[in-house]
């Protein structure tokens, strides 16, 4: 009973497929541009062509019991995503593990936005589903800010001083692969994921300056010049705005509320171990 990993070679869909073979587990990924990890079997699979929704159902060798959906870049993938979960359904998947996110907006109920939508879908549905609701990615310190430390030996963002449970993407996917393969290890089906440790922008500049060995700065920048950055890496403007009102929540300490959710499961990567691992990436020649 095969695995089918929307989304291509996404961070947390690429370590999924890994755990999962490592057990004995198949799967198939489905990529609109086959860009998928070595080894693997894919199909063609594009969330705004439902041409292609058929294919991961006929490919030689799978049978599809379990499907992980991830929208990439996509602020309100609902409409693209119903026909897809109704045909699934349709064609005998018995549970969907979605890649939400831990923001109140995300909640599951009708006044959801964004991929919290589908989430409502899945729970509205009764289908048999696992809704993972990560905090902030700590390999966002990579993708949002890489280019400002190896470039300026800087990090910019709008919160001076609050604090984030900053989540790993190994811990993200050790979670899914639990949701798809040891279920009742979770402690709810809509778990909050969060790292070991709340850490503030000022603390990871330290962490980065010496692990680095050279001195790493925050600074703290407008919420205009934020959205502008968030439209510049290809976000939708509502995308961005969302982001942004996320993002100037921390400083008031809405992150902390985390810590006493009981649907929460704490993982092992803090961000010091997470940077020590990854410092070459940091490197101003990388």
């Amino acid at each position: 009973m095969s695995t089918f990993i929307t989304g291509g070679a996404s961070q947390t869909g690429s370590v999924l497929a890994s755990l999962l073979r490592a057990s004995g587990h198949p799967v198939l990924f489905g990529s609109r541009s086959g860009n998928v990890p070595d080894g693997f079997d894919s199909v063609k699979f594009d969330w705004n062509d439902p041409s292609t929704f058929e294919g991961a159902f006929s490919a030689p060798n799978h049978e599809i019991q379990n499907v992980y959906l991830i929208f990439v870049g996509i602020w309100d993938p609902l409409p693209i995503a119903q026909p897809f979960i109704d045909l699934a359904v349709k064609k005998g998947v018995k549970r969907f593990v979605l890649l939400s996110g831990s923001n109140r907006q995300t909640e599951k109920g009708p006044s959801s936005i964004g991929v919290g939508r589908v989430h409502t879908y899945l729970d509205d549905q009764g289908l048999d589903y696992v809704a993972l609701r990560p905090t902030w990615f700590t390999e966002n310190l990579l993708k949002l800010y890489g280019t400002g430390i190896k470039k300026f030996n800087a990090i910019q963002t709008i919160v001076p001083t609050g604090k984030i449970p900053f989540v790993a993407v190994q811990d993200i996917a050790q979670a899914a692969y639990d949701a798809i393969v040891n279920i009742d290890s979770l402690p709810s089906r809509e778990p909050t994921l969060i790292g070991p440790e709340l850490v503030s922008y000022p603390e990871i500049a330290e962490i980065l300056t010496t692990t680095l060995g050279r001195q790493i700065t925050h600074s703290v920048i407008t919420p205009d010049e934020l959205v502008k950055r968030y439209l510049a890496y290809g976000l939708p403007e509502p995308h961005a705005n969302a982001l942004l009102k996320a993002e100037s929540e921390v400083e008031n300490g809405s992150e902390k509320r985390h810590l006493t959710d009981p649907r929460v499961i704490v993982g092992k990567v803090g961000v010091k171990e997470w940077v020590e691992k990854n410092k070459d990436v940091f490197s101003p020649a990388a």
